[in-house]
């Protein structure tokens, strides 16, 4: 009995070495494939100025209306807007001067530009730091001069400049919208702001709203206004009348003239007859 567990426990664990060494062959084999199909992919080119080591893929998406797109052919990098013509550019890219400074490194997707891209002089100095999506420069953006100096800074939206940009070697700062520079309209100090135009309506409205008088005191007022209004015409009248009124004739015929309030007036025969007494007394 002992025996016979022996025997099979030693044969069940052969079978599953054998397995292993089958499982290890295949993943051998996998990385040999994958070491082999790298350098095929990968190219390197050069000419006068510089030398560019990048990958390529096999991969034909469909090119879209206004992106830039990166292909090789003929052993060379070709560039073109809305479409390509070659084996697109996938992977990490890279350009060297002919001295072996490092001029431009960034990452291509599908033929497109993405990620963080630098550029640098030929010195070694910084030149740019640019970001980009879908092919298309997006972020914000740096630029120097071979000296170190900044030259100019903004911010980036679909490929086009948005926001403030500072330019320091100018002295400029300009605004950007969708692209086109915005012009800034100079504020009117004299006018008043938003909310105290507000409040000040406000104010008027309700200043308004205190001088007008109630419903009833309209009514009455318009009542008083009326019975003056009457009186004074009557009074018009009346004066009226008294200035062209002419001098009336008597029953006999005689006209009767209007007397002058300044001329005195005659005595009555009782203040004649008591006016001589009293004379006489004294």
């Amino acid at each position: 009995m002992l025996k016979k567990l022996i025997t099979d426990t030693v044969g069940k664990y052969f079978k599953h070495m054998q397995k292993l060494k089958y499982i290890g062959v295949v993943l051998i084999c996998f990385a040999s494939c994958k070491t082999a199909i790298a350098p095929f992919n990968k190219k390197n080119t050069s000419n006068q100025e510089y030398k560019e080591s990048f990958q390529i893929t096999d991969k034909e998406p469909a090119a879209r209306s206004g992106i830039k797109y990166y292909w090789y052919k003929s052993r060379q990098v070709q560039a073109s807007q809305g479409d390509y013509g070659g084996e697109l550019l996938d992977g990490v890219y890279t350009k060297y001067y002919q001295g072996n400074a490092l001029a431009e490194k960034g990452n291509f997707n599908k033929g497109k530009k993405t990620g963080v891209w630098k550029t640098w002089h030929k010195k070694g100095q910084l030149s740019s730091v640019l970001r980009f999506k879908n092919g298309r420069l997006n972020g914000r953006s740096v630029s120097l001069d071979s000296t170190g100096n900044l030259i100019a800074t903004g911010k980036y939206t679909k490929g086009r400049r948005s926001g403030t940009w500072i330019f320091p070697q100018k002295g400029d700062t300009i605004r950007y919208r969708k692209g086109a520079i915005k012009v800034v309209e100079e504020k009117d100090t004299l006018r008043p702001g938003f909310f105290k135009r507000i409040f000040k309506k406000k104010e008027k409205d309700t200043i308004n709203q205190e001088k007008k008088p109630n419903f009833f005191k309209r009514l009455f007022s318009k009542k008083g206004t009326t019975n003056t209004s009457k009186k004074t015409k009557k009074s018009t009248k009346t004066a009226s009348k008294k200035v062209n009124k002419k001098p009336t004739e008597g029953k006999k015929g005689k006209v009767k003239q209007n007397k002058n309030p300044n001329e005195k007036k005659k005595p009555n025969f009782f203040q004649r007859l008591f006016g001589k007494k009293e004379k006489e007394t004294t």
